[in-house]
């Protein structure tokens, strides 16, 4: 069992480091760690690329700040109320991995091959 977990553990690091190195995420450091409202200290923050449908998820909210702030806690796997802790600093940070993700990835990302059936 032991020996499982730490294999799953290396297994979810290298795909971590893959999805960084092709630009699907980012990891984040933060420079004033937070305290969750769940108890949990947050001192980093893995975000992911936007899709179409992350956009359609935010429309709802009145104004731009409040969609932007729901848009990128949804990508951050965080609620908006756990962004509104986050040092402004901090927050600039993840705004400026929310634009590079409007770009094209630093490499392309490999295409999935659907099998035929």
């Amino acid at each position: 069992m032991f020996f499982n977990n730490k294999v799953s553990f290396f297994m979810q690091n290298q795909v971590k480091q893959i999805r960084e190195q092709i630009g699907i995420t980012q990891t984040i450091q933060l420079n004033v760690p937070v305290q969750l409202a769940d108890g949990r200290e947050l001192n980093q923050v893995t975000m992911r690329r936007a899709k179409v449908g992350d956009l359609r998820s935010v429309s709802h909210y009145q104004n731009e700040a409040e969609q932007e702030i729901a848009l990128i806690a949804r990508l951050a796997g965080l609620i908006p109320e756990d962004l509104e802790e986050l040092d402004l600093s901090d927050y600039v940070q993840l705004q400026d991995w929310f634009r590079q993700c409007q770009q094209k990835p630093k490499t392309e990302i490999p295409k999935i091959q659907k099998s035929e059936q």
